[in-house]
């Protein structure tokens, strides 16, 4: 599954359609009004990455963006403690494929 930007300058490819998506209620995830797919790193090939990143907080997660038309592509986790984590933003999917993925509220506001 081919995931792009805008523009095209960010390209991820994912192995296949995750069955879910996350949809964080965080200060941060309602702003972007990103669904997520979380992934390894190694589930995920960012064969174009033209990117900047925000971090925020407790600088653990990077927030890419495409350099060119801003859309917020992924974010990767920074903690070196855990396993990383390259969640991909799916509303860079088609709306076809996104009406067949379910959706798990997640309440990060309570953190």
């Amino acid at each position: 599954m081919h995931l792009t930007c805008h523009c095209g300058n960010v390209t991820l490819v994912l192995d296949a359609a995750p069955e879910e998506v996350g949809e964080c209620n965080c200060s941060i995830c309602r702003r972007y009004a990103a669904l997520w797919a979380y992934c390894s790193p190694d589930q995920v090939q960012l064969t174009q990455a033209d990117t900047d990143f925000y971090c925020w907080g407790d600088q653990e997660v990077e927030f890419h963006r495409c350099k060119t038309c801003g859309c917020l592509t992924h974010y990767i986790t920074t903690d070196k403690c855990s396993e990383a984590i390259l969640a991909v933003n799916m509303r860079l999917a088609d709306t076809q494929v996104l009406s067949d993925i379910r959706v798990r509220k997640i309440d990060g506001a309570a953190f």
